[in-house]
């Protein structure tokens, strides 16, 4: 390594070590180093697209508008590694929404992700397969989903988006997966279900409450994952935001230790810290909305 240059942005080689950059460093760090840490399948949970919109101005036209800002996220997650994101679009809570014009409109939006030249072309632009989910409980989604298919057919990167329209549903196409093609491990499973061979996910960015099912997040991919909720609606993610997330992920969160002596007695340090913690998850009202409690 060359006098001045940064170390490697890997993980601690012991378990519980200091990690080896700094955040400040690692928010600067070229990009290669950054996706040596960058999960192969994330689960990227979004809600709060009307809100996102409204907030921005573009109550009107809020569905083509999150799916640009949709592709401008992606940019930030394929950009820094990775090949899979998991995007739940749709899930049993909207099915069951009653307002006017809303719930009728839904597969339309859907039919977006190729109708609309501008998203399409993004997706094309990249290099980016665009596959959807959800078929075999909605029928009316198999043209569509062909369709993406076949406008994009390869690429380094996928975006999996999936569409639940009734709970259980996720259950149903597993088993139904496993039994006609007699899948007898997890990744047969996978393989019957989605076509081919996928990582688990080790990594969930999602919005608002801590909460998830598997409505949203499918339960054949789920690994073990490091979890983080942002509080700011819709499609947004900076490059900040996200390194921040993979710093934590990669490092922060890396305390494990094999050997465990004298390990309990550090909390002396920060008696405080440990006996007087927050509850992560207690929250307030804004409206009509949740929002997390102050400390």
């Amino acid at each position: 390594m060359t006098a001045g240059a940064r170390p490697p942005a890997t993980s601690p080689s012991s378990p519980g070590e200091v990690a080896p950059v700094s955040l400040e460093q690692f928010l600067a760090a070229p990009i290669e180093e950054v996706r040596r840490v960058a999960p192969a399948m994330l689960m990227w949970v979004v809600e709060g697209t009307r809100r996102s919109a409204a907030l921005a101005g573009h109550s009107q036209d809020y569905p083509r508008w999150s799916l640009q800002r949709m592709c401008d996220c992606l940019e930030v997650f394929f950009h820094h590694g990775g090949g899979h994101v998991f995007n739940p679009m749709l899930t049993p809570s909207q099915f069951a929404e009653i307002t006017p014009n809303y719930r009728e409109r839904l597969i339309d939006w859907v039919a977006m992700l190729v109708d609309d030249p501008e998203v399409l072309g993004r997706f094309q632009k990249h290099g980016w397969r665009v596959r959807l989910l959800g078929e075999m409980s909605l029928p009316e989604l198999r043209p569509i989903a062909e369709r993406l298919a076949a406008a994009t057919p390869q690429g380094k990167h996928t975006l999996w988006c999936s569409v639940v329209a009734e709970s259980g549903a996720v259950w149903a196409e597993v088993m139904s997966a496993i039994t006609s093609s007699g899948a007898r491990t997890r990744e047969e499973a996978i393989r019957a279900l989605y076509g081919e061979d996928l990582p688990l996910a080790t990594l969930l960015y999602a919005f608002g409450k801590p909460v998830f099912s598997t409505d949203q997040l499918p339960p054949l991919l789920l690994g073990k994952m490091d979890c983080y909720w942002t509080q700011q609606p819709g499609y947004r993610v900076s490059e900040r935001e996200f390194r921040s997330v993979l710093y934590d992920a990669a490092f922060v969160r890396r305390t494990w230790r094999e050997d465990k002596t004298g390990r309990p007695e550090e909390a002396l340090s920060h008696r405080q810290a440990w006996e007087e913690g927050p509850i992560l998850g207690l929250g307030v009202r804004l409206g009509p909305f949740w929002y997390p409690a102050p400390k």
